[in-house]
């Protein structure tokens, strides 16, 4: 029962600092939305509308969480006397929360955009004009990546340093790679020239299954990397 006390109240309080973070990032997206609105004439650009806008920069700054999640937040927590275990759990159960969370407000934004303003069809993997609801769980999804993705190369370098942990940069790419590329995202060119199916078009339930299986294998590698690393109390 305290281990599940431990986790749930990680959870909640690494959820509501990000959150406190997101605060800063999604106006700021916003507003710079909106000037590029302004001064973009690219047609394309203007009827995409807000929400692939702010896909972009919500995995950046999960991205950048993850990256720091180990050294800010480790740390804190064993010196409270939490279990790695339970820090894990949370810290996973955190991502998962926020990661949707931020995606549900960037929708909220794109929802009231395209009632007010005409001319928004977004054009994606799935199609011109997917369903808002799939789109939502699969940005949603992918968010998740980035953060366990970045949580993977901060545990390399708490770790194993700088040199290792320069290796665990390049494992990162390959698989945020292989994410974008089951979603025909910005990162395909990448991985398509270097395995050779850079046409390929995975369908959607194969993309989403891959894509799960991925984040679980490296959540998998990163409880394998911090389950016993020494812990830098200073």
């Amino acid at each position: 029962m305290k281990s599940k006390n431990n986790i749930l109240k990680i959870a909640l309080d690494l959820s509501w600092l990000k959150f406190i973070w997101a605060l800063w990032v999604i106006p700021i997206v916003f507003i710079v939305y909106n000037i590029l609105r302004y001064f973009i004439e690219e047609e394309k650009f203007i009827q995409q509308g807000f929400l692939p806008f702010v896909y972009g920069p919500t995995k950046i700054f999960m991205l950048v969480l993850g990256i720091i999640s180990v050294s800010g937040f480790l740390t804190f927590y064993v010196k409270q006397g939490i279990p790695r275990k339970d820090y894990f759990y949370g810290q996973t159960i955190s991502a998962v929360i926020v990661s949707f969370s931020i995606m549900l407000v960037g929708f909220f934004i794109a929802l009231v955009e395209k009632e007010f303003v005409s001319g928004i069809h977004i054009e994606t993997y799935l199609g011109q004009d997917p369903s808002w609801i799939l789109l939502y769980f699969i940005y949603s999804v992918n968010v998740v990546g980035y953060f366990v993705v970045g949580w993977l190369i901060g545990a390399g370098f708490y770790r194993f340093g700088v040199l290792i942990g320069m290796a665990y940069i390049a494992l990162a790419i390959l698989i945020l790679s292989i994410i974008d590329r089951f979603w025909a995202f910005e990162l395909k060119e990448l991985l398509g020239k270097l395995l050779f199916f850079n046409g390929v078009e995975f369908p959607v339930v194969l993309s989403f299954i891959g894509t799960i299986l991925l984040i679980l294998m490296v959540l998998w590698m990163n409880r394998v990397t911090l389950k016993k690393v020494a812990v830098k109390m200073k």
